[in-house]
């Protein structure tokens, strides 16, 4: 039901209306019986580590692989020693996970380099820049002297600079939805579907867009 690398995100129980930190998301690294084993419990708002006690209640979701949203209720259950901080949080079972609707995935403005290989024409490629970005696809500018057919299947690699200071490399394939000019002289740009994307490749675009949306939160609030 839920794959290892996904991204859990969790909303506190207990929480009182004073408190500002409610939110928070991690990744899942492993399974055992009946419980999800994840890395550290980062808050939406500050993206640093917070300490919970055992027992600790959560309303928590994540995205599957058919891209629906999944809800369930959880509970911090302990820690576990590692080379990492690890977490156990309760899993209630394939029954205590609820399917609530299709994942529209968030879009998010982004620069991130990108290659395309053209899959029926391999000499047919080019590195470029992203305008925007998602767990579904993106926009491409397309480099001048480069062009692309109005249809096509091709190969993307990405490079996703990570708030950790991490890097993640992300490939995929996609389809060429239309080429078009964002605004006269302006480039031409490309908007493309990722079709038959490793889950675990998209849970890295959709935290890279995630962490994308709370870094843009804090600009305007610090503004």
């Amino acid at each position: 039901m839920i794959n290892i690398g996904s991204t859990i995100f969790l909303e506190r129980k207990d929480c009182n209306e004073e408190e500002v930190e409610t939110k928070f998301h991690c990744r899942l690294i492993d399974r055992d019986d009946n419980l999800l084993i994840v890395d550290e419990l980062l808050s939406e708002l500050t993206n640093t580590a917070s300490i919970f006690k055992t027992g600790t209640a959560f309303d928590a979701w994540f995205i599957g692989r058919d891209e629906a949203k999944y809800v369930f209720e959880t509970e911090l259950v302990g820690r576990r020693k590692g080379n990492i901080s690890m977490f156990c949080l309760k899993d209630p079972g394939k029954a205590g996970y609820k399917r609530i609707q299709r994942r529209n995935y968030a879009r998010v403005e982004a620069a991130v380099n990108v290659a395309l290989h053209f899959q029926a024409d391999s000499k047919k490629r080019f590195v470029s820049v992203t305008a925007d970005l998602s767990g579904g696809g993106c926009a491409i500018d397309i480099p001048k002297g480069k062009s692309l057919p109005e249809e096509g299947e091709v190969s993307l690699w990405f490079v996703l600079p990570m708030q950790s200071g991490e890097i993640d490399y992300v490939k995929g394939p996609a389809k060429i939805v239309r080429v078009f000019t964002p605004q006269p002289g302006a480039p031409e740009r490309v908007s493309l579907q990722f079709t038959e994307m490793d889950d675990a490749e998209r849970q890295k675009i959709i935290r890279y867009c995630f962490e994308k949306q709370l870094n843009m939160r804090r600009q305007k609030k610090e503004g």
